[in-house]
């Protein structure tokens, strides 16, 4: 048992060395409540946004085709290594939304799935999947208001208000298809792919397990970055053109980038910085997430000593 077992030179403390197995096991969404995932996702997913918000920052500002220099300078041209962190209050409540859901309905279906006698490897990665196909109705919204923000300005209630005023409530839903399809991947190579190849690392090959974290985090990126950074392009297009005047449904779209910058310059443009967002929100999100159950729910603790 933990409780039973000290910390040792060098070791992490107990409570995090317990729930670094837990991790391994792959059992820590299934044993909180759904409140208690949609908590710790919110949480986890603020603090990754606070350490990581410029690679978005440039990710964004090179899939605009605008120099990255603008991101650390004023109107005036003067240094501001403060400007990369403008509009990091919404991307944390992007972020820490979108989590939040993930964490929920990831573990909503973790727990279905494993009533069902599946596999715990596919109870994983399943229930992630669908955890993250699930995330990106409301995270779809939240972006689409992101980034007409960004484009013409307004507040947080009134730019959905005059989204819906002048294109009708149905546009509300413009991207939400590249959204789900991309949240789908994100959240199972974060959640499922990660996690896994962290444990076959350590158990198979004896690796340290924050070495094993990073490359799991590395080789889930991968995977999810490069297949999905097409469906982020064409979404963020689609979305910044609500009017429809130059990019329409999803094919069009897709169509018009390639034509007007290359299929590689035009669909994966912004891919690097989108790869290191991805990684490093991988690593932290999962760090943080061994590191604060003990804190939140401490309650999972001693259920799992029972269980064990």
């Amino acid at each position: 048992s933990p409780s039973s077992n000290p910390g040792r030179g060098g070791r992490e403390p107990p409570a995090v060395e317990w729930v670094s197995r837990v991790m391994s096991d792959r059992e820590a969404l299934q044993r909180l409540s759904g409140g208690e995932n949609c908590l710790l996702g919110m949480v986890t997913g603020v603090m990754a946004k606070s350490c990581n918000y410029p690679f978005l920052v440039w990710k964004n500002t090179q899939q605009q085709g605008l120099p990255i220099s603008t991101t650390w300078t004023t109107a005036k041209g003067s240094f501001s290594p403060l400007q990369v962190y403008r509009g990091l209050p919404m991307a944390c409540m992007n972020l820490g939304g979108t989590n939040a859901v993930q964490f929920g309905a990831t573990g909503f279906f973790q727990k279905l799935l494993a009533g069902s006698g599946m596999g715990q490897d596919g109870v994983q990665v399943g229930g992630a999947f669908l955890g993250g196909l699930a995330s990106g109705i409301p995270c779809s919204i939240w972006e689409l208001c992101m980034i007409q923000q960004q484009r013409f300005g307004g507040s947080t209630l009134g730019t959905p208000a005059r989204i819906v005023q002048e294109y009708g409530a149905s546009s509300l839903s413009r991207g939400a298809t590249m959204t789900m399809g991309r949240e789908a991947m994100f959240t199972m190579s974060m959640l499922g792919v990660t996690p896994l190849i962290q444990q076959k690392l350590v158990e198979s090959s004896g690796w340290e397990r924050n070495t094993a974290l990073a490359a799991g985090s590395l080789s889930g990126a991968l995977l999810a970055g490069v297949i999905t950074h097409p469906m982020d392009t064409i979404k963020s297009c689609m979305q910044g053109d609500l009017g429809r005047a130059k990019y329409d449904g999803i094919v069009q779209t897709g169509k018009a980038i390639a034509a007007e910058h290359g299929v590689v310059q035009g669909l994966f443009k912004g891919l690097f910085y989108r790869i290191a967002l991805i990684s490093t929100t991988f690593f932290l999100v999962n760090t943080f997430k061994q590191r604060t159950v003990p804190l939140l729910f401490p309650h999972a603790l001693k259920e799992a000593d029972k269980a064990r």
